[in-house]
């Protein structure tokens, strides 16, 4: 059963990656519509692996204090959960001004922005996606932690990234005719 579920998300983390790179090879709303798949299915994925990490953490602290079970789950599924919020915070500025992006009234940087902030989910899927397979993880659940800070820092640089789109999204729209709500 537990070889099932890791290739189930591991299959996942791989579609979303070939989401990602048809919408960098399209345009438009094919584009857009590839983007939202990827960061859907990635979405999924994070959140099947953070279930492993949970129950190993529950299975190993079991006489353990409420505190010491909160601050095990937070070191370890860390990385995780910021990687998460970065990926749910794009999916929802990309579902929430979708019109502007079809009908090109974004700045110029947010395609910039979009492709920095891909490429770093890029760089911290590929590093989980290398340390998902190996036997550490799939005993424990956990990944060593000068990999988790890299993936911290990545998703620190991620969520920057994700900001200034969220900056150019809501204030630069570049039609002066369109009407706020």
């Amino acid at each position: 059963m537990a070889n099932w579920y890791s290739s189930v998300y591991k299959g996942f983390i791989v579609a979303g990656l070939i989401s990602f790179i048809v919408g960098i090879f399209s345009q438009g709303l094919v584009s857009l519509n590839s983007y939202i798949a990827g960061y859907s299915i990635l979405i999924i994925a994070i959140a099947m692996m953070l279930i492993i990490i949970f129950n190993n953490i529950l299975k190993v602290n079991e006489g353990s204090s409420t505190l010491q079970v909160l601050s095990s789950i937070l070191m370890s599924s860390g990385p995780f959960l910021l990687i998460l919020a970065v990926i749910s915070m794009v999916l929802y500025l990309i579902v929430k001004y979708k019109n502007n992006i079809i009908d090109n009234r974004v700045s110029n940087g947010y395609y910039s922005f979009s492709n920095i902030t891909a490429l770093l989910i890029f760089i911290q899927l590929y590093i989980i996606y290398t340390n998902v397979f190996s036997d550490k993880f799939q005993n424990t659940g956990k990944i060593d932690k000068v990999t988790s800070s890299l993936i911290y820092l990545l998703g620190v640089l991620s969520s920057m990234s994700t900001a200034v789109l969220y900056i150019i999204l809501k204030y630069y729209t570049t039609d002066g005719f369109a009407t706020l709500q």
